[in-house]
C-alpha cells in the first residue's frame, strides 16, 4: 500500500486601519529618498509596536524616524510595511 501525504498551506493577512481627519501626514524620508506617508508614534503603539521595538528598529536601520516641524517624531510608513 502506498503512503499518502497531505500538505496544508495556511495564509493569513492582517489589516490595520488607522483613521485620521485630513489623511496621513507626508514628508521627505532621507533613507527612502522620496516623499512618504508618516505614522505617529502613538499610532504605531496602537498598531502593536512597543517603544522598545521602535527603538531597536531605528538602531538597526529598519525604521526610519523623521522629526516633524513641531519636534514630534514620526515613522516612515514604508519602513514599517517592509517588516
Amino acid at each position: 500500500m502506498k503512503d499518502r501525504r497531505t500538505e496544508i498551506t495556511v495564509e493569513t493577512y492582517e489589516v490595520l486601519l488607522i483613521k485620521q481627519r485630513g489623511g496621513l501626514s507626508r514628508s521627505w524620508c532621507r533613507t527612502c529618498s522620496k516623499q512618504v506617508a508618516l505614522i505617529s508614534l502613538a499610532d504605531a503603539w496602537i498598531a502593536g509596536l512597543s517603544a522598545e521595538t521602535i527603538r531597536q528598529g531605528e538602531e538597526a536601520g529598519r525604521f526610519h524616524l523623521i522629526e516633524m516641524t513641531d519636534g514630534s517624531p514620526s515613522i516612515c510608513l514604508n519602513s514599517i510595511i517592509q517588516i
